[in-house]
């Protein structure tokens, strides 16, 4: 079946009914949840005892592998066209570059930055202009159902039985100011509330998380909302892991920030 393609978000259009509402999720966003609700807040108090045996948001099931790939794109959830095209790139075993012997393998890890779907988030934009794209690229397993809700994550293959033992790629997702307009509802329903992603696994269950990865590298994905802040549960979930488990046995070398996907990726060798 042909996939109804979506033309790019009329962002020039005085008229367009999308982009009124998103001026109208803005200014209820700032006046409303801004000081009032924080969704950070609400995701540390419901925190379980079994998550924090687990170290969620702290992952380090790729920290074993010897050879380690990662993709990286954001801003992602505009035209159809656009997006299914490197969905698909994406989603390919591997890639041989033009007039070169290298192959690119797919990643292990896909890691995409805010801004989801354009110009608001929505169970209509986040399904037609973000998870459409992907499933048509790479289909998620055929028991999968796109209802489902997620009680237990991560939700892994019959046979698997546990995440390290995993091969297929998996995704990890931060969220943008234009994520934050509903106050991070659809962001939570559809990325923490979901496992998978087209034929991604998506194992996160916040929306901030800490990847440790092979050879002393690890990637922080900070969730920054729409000010621009770190609320306290997420400072000092990082600062205790920076404590813990990297400056005590490793030195930090040098951090490089992303500024426009709030990660932050290190070295620690």
């Amino acid at each position: 079946m042909k996939p109804e393609f979506l033309d790019m978000v009329p962002w020039y259009s005085g008229t367009s009914a999308d982009l009124i509402k998103t001026v109208f999720d803005l200014l209820v966003s700032v006046t409303v949840f801004l000081g009032r609700f924080d969704m950070r807040m609400m995701q540390a108090a419901t925190s379980t005892a079994h998550d924090a045996a687990q170290g969620d948001p702290l992952y380090d099931h790729f920290k074993e592998k010897d050879d380690f790939w990662f993709d990286f794109m954001a801003d992602t959830g505009d035209g159809w066209n656009s997006l299914y095209t490197v969905a698909r790139l994406l989603a390919q075993p591997s890639i041989k570059i033009k007039n070169s012997k290298q192959v690119l393998p797919c990643g292990n890890l896909l890691l995409i930055g805010g801004d989801l779907a354009y110009p608001n988030p929505s169970a209509s934009t986040y399904e037609s202009r973000f998870f459409q794209p992907f499933e048509y690229a790479l289909q998620p397993p055929s028991w999968y159902k796109d209802e489902q809700i997620a009680v237990n994550k991560p939700e892994l293959p019959g046979g698997v039985s546990e995440i390290r033992r995993y091969e297929g790629p998996q995704c990890f997702v931060i969220p943008g100011n234009h994520d934050w307009f509903d106050g991070l509802h659809t962001f939570m329903r559809y990325i923490c509330h979901k496992s998978w992603f087209g034929g991604w696994l998506m194992p996160q269950k916040k929306s901030y998380f800490a990847l440790q990865l092979p050879k002393g590298w690890w990637v922080f994905g900070l969730d920054l909302a729409l000010h621009g802040d770190i609320d306290v549960y997420q400072f000092k979930f990082f600062s205790e892991l920076v404590k813990d488990k990297v400056l005590d046995y490793f030195f930090l070398l040098y951090i490089c920030f992303l500024c426009v996907i709030n990660m932050i990726v290190c070295n620690t060798l």
